[in-house]
């Protein structure tokens, strides 16, 4: 009865409404929004490649596989971010 109140449950709720806030604020953009999109995207699988490679230095190791990058292609920053706490959770 309670299984939505578990943190992994609430963390994936958070993950999902970043991901579409990021979305929204992608689109909302009248002028730049290819650029703006480009350069969230792009960081976001840059930071996530930096943090498989060289993660274990700073104790975080992320997989590479087709859900982390697409998180990081949709999110971002903030995507790579909550990868992290999912992987710090889990």
């Amino acid at each position: 009865m309670l299984q939505w109140l578990s943190p992994m449950y609430l963390t994936g709720l958070l993950f999902g409404a970043a991901c579409i806030w990021m979305l929204y604020e992608y689109l909302r953009r009248k002028k730049s929004r290819v650029p703006a999109c480009t350069v969230g995207c792009t960081s976001g699988v840059v930071l996530l490649i930096l943090l498989h490679f060289y993660g274990d230095a700073f104790g975080i190791s992320l997989p590479l596989t087709v859900g982390t990058i697409g998180a990081a292609a949709v999110c971002g920053i903030p995507g790579v971010l909550l990868l992290c706490l999912l992987e710090r959770c889990v």
